[in-house]
């Protein structure tokens, strides 16, 4: 898997907090995601669109990676079936799944 982004450690990640909590918004299930991955011990990187306001964030451990997209809408049909992105939290085009699905994706994939 070829992985693009940039490493989101505490730091990126509070300060992309704070920037939301200032400007009235709630914060990104994304950022939790990754909060709780790296309290699980994995390190997190984070691609964003530049096109969509989609996330791409690979939790990794060693050689492997797993790839998550967030998004507020559906993804392209045929990355979908091409399985472009191990696990697709929001709605995709055979379900609808959260956060706390992806967890337990991430958890399956790397067996703990």
């Amino acid at each position: 898997m070829q992985m693009s982004g940039s490493i989101f450690g505490k730091p990126a990640l509070e300060k992309r907090k704070k920037k939301l909590l200032a400007g009235g918004w709630p914060i990104s299930k994304w950022i939790s995601f990754c909060e709780t991955m790296q309290a699980r011990g994995f390190l997190t990187r984070v691609y964003e669109s530049r096109s969509t306001r989609s996330k791409y964030v690979y939790v990794i451990r060693g050689e492997r990676a797993f790839k998550v997209r967030f998004s507020n809408h559906r993804p392209n049909a045929e990355r979908e079936i091409e399985g472009d992105c191990d696990f697709f939290v929001g709605v995709n085009h055979h379900s609808i799944s959260t956060t706390a699905d992806a967890i337990r994706a991430v958890e399956e994939f790397f067996a703990v």
